[in-house]
């Protein structure tokens, strides 16, 4: 197998959208939302990046969710709670 032949439309979509929802809780947390509110902002910026792309291009949308993988979205998720704790922690002592 070739790396090229690895880099499907399938694989790239769900990297986009697990580092767009990353990307949603960040910006969610810089906003001084709380934890709820937070992961459910980077949920559905995952799920409207997979149904944008699923839109323009015929995907699988199981191997779309297969390639992201529920470590990644977990690892993700699990990433933005303790930078938002850190956060906190850190504008508290300000």
């Amino acid at each position: 197998m070739k790396a090229t032949e690895s880099f499907t439309a399938e694989r790239v979509t769900a990297l986009v959208a697990v580092l767009a929802g990353a990307l949603a809780a960040l910006l969610a947390t810089y906003t001084g939302t709380g934890i709820g509110n937070t992961i459910g902002a980077a949920f559905l910026t995952y799920v409207a990046t997979i149904v944008t792309v699923a839109a323009k291009v015929p995907l699988q949308l199981g191997k779309v969710l297969a390639a992201s993988g529920r470590g990644t979205v977990i690892t993700a998720f699990v990433t933005a709670i303790v930078l938002i704790s850190i956060f906190r922690a850190l504008r508290g002592l300000v």
